[in-house]
């Protein structure tokens, strides 16, 4: 696969336009595209080849690309072929990222696709939440362990499923050694694996994530605060309220107003 990679601007919260599912290739084996504004992204389940302002990418199921506004789009198909895509404006300002042009997502492509397709479905109704549902998969793209372009390194197999695995169910009680059984691995040894490369035990990570996450929510999105609470996994708002203010010093609603600019 050749490399190449776009300088994104990732800040901010991106604006999503339009995100869904979309079948090519039954009547054209060829299809062109240039959008002016939007930045695009692409999950692919099919086999063809991508051409963008010149440069030749071969796609396969699993992959998934990055365009930026105004690039020249050629597809081409050979036979029904459908995505997952969403297009999306950003504030062109900031830090710059490496994102690259096409990579591999690997075992994570489900993962990946499942949040389009919630970004999608909360569009029409929570557009801001939507919205910080891509933007979280667009820091996964570029910090993909597949992608060369990623400091890290890649994660053992059994950790990297327990990771999307917590990822995808964070809203949900998780146990330990039920992620490392599905995960065909020992409760100790997965435990062993998560202090290795987060220097975290397992309930370490969840937590850290679960605050990540939490806080994240608080400062990029106006969903009330319970339901935060139940979208990290900590229903229980007294000690939602808690765990919060343990971290900041701060209440969640106090937090959520000592980030608003100015």
């Amino acid at each position: 696969m050749e490399q190449h990679v776009w300088q994104m601007p990732l800040k901010n919260a991106p604006k999503l336009v339009l995100a869904g599912r979309a079948v090519h290739g039954r009547r054209k084996q060829e299809e062109k595209f240039q959008l002016p504004e939007l930045w695009c992204l692409h999950l692919y389940n099919y086999h063809g080849t991508l051409t963008l302002d010149g440069r030749e990418f071969a796609i396969a199921p699993g992959y998934a690309s990055v365009t930026p506004p105004n690039a020249r789009i050629i597809y081409r198909f050979t036979g029904e072929s459908w995505h997952a895509f969403a297009h999306f404006r950003l504030e062109p300002k900031g830090d710059l990222v490496p994102m690259p042009a096409m990579q591999d997502l690997g075992p994570a492509y489900g993962q990946i696709a499942r949040a389009i397709d919630e970004a999608a479905g909360w569009l029409p109704s929570m557009p801001c939440r939507s919205s910080v549902r891509l933007w979280e998969v667009l820091w996964q793209l570029v910090n993909h362990p597949y992608s060369e372009h990623t400091p890290r390194k890649l994660l053992h197999p059994a950790l990297s499923q327990a990771v999307r695995e917590i990822e995808v169910q964070l809203a949900e009680p998780l146990s330990i050694p039920d992620i490392a059984r599905r995960a065909d691995i020992s409760h100790n040894h997965l435990t062993r694996l998560f202090k290795a490369q987060f220097n975290l035990t397992a309930e370490g990570y969840i937590r850290q994530r679960r605050m990540e996450r939490a806080l994240h929510l608080l400062k990029h999105t106006t969903m009330a605060v319970k339901t935060i609470a139940a979208e990290v996994g900590l229903p229980d708002l007294h000690f939602f309220n808690k765990t919060i203010r343990a971290a900041t010093g701060l209440g969640p609603r106090e937090y959520r107003e000592s980030q608003r600019p100015g």
